[in-house]
């Protein structure tokens, strides 16, 4: 009797769900396809195919070899159903994933695929608690992507935060065509009063993230990516500027009226990320985690090179290579081997190779330390940097992926706090 209880509730529970139209996640979607959704498209007897991506509009018409297709045959359907075109030729109808989403919508730059995107937005540990439905004053929890490019990896930060922000409000369209203007209530118009509560709702959200991108052209490309998948569910957790984050972030600080650091995590996509170290930890909170992605090592290394000359308030978390197949994590620091030098000087390196059973990664990695050593020997004064892969570490899609950790800047100029990975080894 129990048993049929809660069966009975969660059967009314799936048709309350079907009949609403915004999406949430305790509901599946079982409602049917309408008007300006976007639909994927999959032949059936080829589903492995990736498809092609269709925003419904009743009188359109899909033209392809295999016959023609009419939207309107599509609208009213329910994901998973089939559609057969004008030559009889079936199709499956599905929902896009965000991961196909992003692989088949047009770009202008090439994206950060899923799999990369979903890795970044793991290793920034994101957590943010559902709203009280109280007004806290600014974001407790702000991102900055500069590099917004496709607007892939945004889709994927804004999904992250979603839950920290109140409800969308729906805002209604009065304008017509044969009704030009603005209609007035109590001396505003409606445009301007739905403007005031949408500043009003960003005002109230929990999380946000900040991108920007040099180009405007970029920017505005992507800003439609986020706002046309699943009608635009997670657009309101992006908000989309143009620019460099150098002058960004002084705007903001001027319109905040304060140097306090407000954001939580930082990642720089774009060239010269070097550049713009000093100005994201003027505004990184401590603890915040700096991401910075760049398609070689040696830039990765650069800019880890670059903070421990300059003594910035970084720590090394890790560097990653996401690679086509796998991800392998890399070993990044700079050495001073000048202690290491006397040990090694003290006992011969054989000659011969190890034993077998013996020549492990460990052991391998160890002969090839010895190697580094002998060809920073000529100047040990000097900092040399350490690029290689971690034996053994294989964590999944181009290029390098390196993470620091905001630290307390140092309390005096004199004693200054250095990163361990830029700690001299001994």
């Amino acid at each position: 009797m129990r048993f049929s209880r809660a069966a009975a509730r969660a059967t009314a529970q799936l048709r309350t769900c079907s009949n609403n139209r915004s999406f949430t996640a305790s509901c599946l979607r079982s409602r049917a396809f309408q008007e300006g959704d976007l639909v994927l498209l999959k032949d059936k007897k080829h589903g492995s195919n990736e498809g092609r991506l269709v925003k419904l509009q009743a009188s359109k018409i899909i033209q392809s070899h295999h016959g023609n297709l009419a939207h309107a045959d599509v609208i009213g359907k329910e994901p998973r159903q089939l559609v057969q075109s004008s030559r009889g030729h079936s199709y499956r109808i599905h929902e896009p994933t965000l991961a196909e989403y992003v692989r088949l919508t047009p770009r202008l730059v090439t994206p950060i695929y899923p799999a990369d995107a979903n890795l970044i937005v793991s290793l920034l540990d994101i957590h943010v608690d559902r709203p009280s439905g109280e007004p806290t004053g600014s974001p407790a929890v702000e991102i900055l992507e500069a590099g917004t490019g496709h607007g892939a990896l945004t889709l994927h930060l804004a999904r992250a935060i979603h839950a920290a922000n109140p409800t969308l409000p729906k805002l209604q369209n009065y304008a017509t065509e044969q009704e030009a203007e603005d209609p007035v209530y109590l001396g505003e118009s409606i445009t301007d009063l739905q403007e005031a509560s949408m500043d009003s709702w960003r005002r109230s959200r929990g999380a946000v993230v900040h991108t920007l991108d040099i180009s405007a052209k970029h920017s505005k490309h992507a800003r439609k990516i986020v706002e046309g998948f699943r009608n635009g569910m997670y657009a309101g957790n992006a908000d989309f500027y143009v620019g460099d984050p150098m002058s960004w972030i002084a705007e903001q600080q001027r319109s905040r009226q304060t140097q306090e650091p407000f954001l939580s995590h930082v990642i720089l996509d774009l060239p010269g990320a070097d550049g713009y170290l000093e100005a994201v930890a003027s505004a990184l909170k401590v603890n915040g985690l700096l991401a910075v992605f760049n398609p070689s090592i040696t830039q990765i290394a650069e800019v880890s090179e670059l903070i421990r000359k300059e003594r910035m308030p970084y720590l090394l978390d890790q560097v990653i290579e996401l690679g086509a197949s796998t991800i392998r994590e890399w070993d990044v620091r700079a050495v001073r081997p000048r202690a290491t030098l006397k040990k090694t000087e003290q006992r011969d390196v054989p000659d011969t190779p190890p034993s077998e059973g013996a020549a492990d990664a460990v052991q391998g990695q160890e002969v090839r330390d010895e190697e580094l050593i002998q060809e920073l020997a000529k100047n040990e004064e000097k900092w040399a940097m350490v690029c290689r892969p971690k034996a053994g570490q294989e964590v999944v899609g181009g290029g390098f992926l390196g993470l620091w950790r905001k630290m307390e800047p140092p309390s005096t100029p004199e004693s200054p706090a250095l990163p361990e990975a830029a700690a001299e080894e001994s």
